[in-house]
């Protein structure tokens, strides 16, 4: 990360206001991540806690990302805030690919491998699908939202 005070500076930096929002937006996304621990999986190779954390987080990303791209009437520096605090802060929090990585290689495991490989798959098409259509949805969204300025 490059210091904003110095923009032709090379020289790396922190912009720590940038990291207590990343630290800030990461503490709550991994809260909500581990409320999401508690739901109960709907057989023993589908963990619905972390496939839901997983698309939750695809989908906000999404959102996120595709309004942020478009939204010129939000000034620069709060869009950095938002992007930084909301997706790699929140979103990065939640969502978990660890988790996931361990449930597959756990179900494998059993001699499961049919069901471990329909979650995986499965998680990651619908994480895709997700992050796909709240990208065009923040998109059509900021359009919209530009239209009545």
């Amino acid at each position: 990360m490059l210091n904003p005070s110095h923009p032709d500076s090379d020289s790396p930096s922190f912009d720590f206001p940038l990291l207590i929002v990343v630290i800030a937006g990461g503490a709550l996304g991994t809260g909500l991540r581990y409320l999401l621990t508690a739901l109960p999986n709907f057989s023993w190779y589908f963990y619905t806690g972390t496939f839901i954390a997983n698309i939750l987080a695809c989908s906000a990303l999404g959102l996120l990302t595709g309004y942020l791209s478009i939204a010129a009437w939000i000034p620069q520096r709060r869009r950095e805030y938002m992007g930084r605090g909301l997706g790699m802060g929140l979103c990065g929090g939640l969502s978990t690919l660890s988790a996931l990585m361990v449930e597959v290689i756990t179900t494998a495991r059993d001699e499961r491998l049919w069901s471990a490989l329909i979650y995986l798959v499965g998680s990651f098409a619908a994480c895709i699908f997700l992050a796909w259509f709240g990208t065009r949805c923040g998109r059509r969204l900021a359009k919209l939202r530009g239209g009545r300025q």
